[in-house]
């Protein structure tokens, strides 16, 4: 057997940002801040994860108000397997004989 390197195998987390009701409320429509974003995906990068993809949405609040959401998909490898080649048998042309 020979080994052709590794299989990564990747596991995958969907969250959802968004911003508070009230503020979307006072201030009409609710945009995220930069830096509240950036401590939200400084939290789950510590915990190895990375940003696969991010869809933004707008979500209404009582049909008058509207606030910004992030839908953030997350992975991170969790284990690396093996690819392995089983070696074919070698074959030959000589015959054998039979004792």
């Amino acid at each position: 057997m020979s080994k052709l390197g590794s299989l990564r195998v990747k596991e995958y987390k969907v969250v959802k940002y968004k911003e508070s009701y009230i503020k979307a409320i006072l201030l009409g429509q609710s945009k995220i801040s930069p830096n509240r974003f950036t401590k939200f995906l400084n939290k789950y990068a510590k915990d190895s994860w990375s940003t696969k993809s991010i869809d933004k949405s707008i979500d209404s609040v009582c049909l008058l108000f509207s606030r910004e959401i992030y839908i953030v998909v997350l992975e991170r490898d969790i284990r690396e397997t093996p690819i392995v080649k089983e070696e074919a048998p070698l074959i030959t042309d000589e015959w054998e004989s039979i004792p």
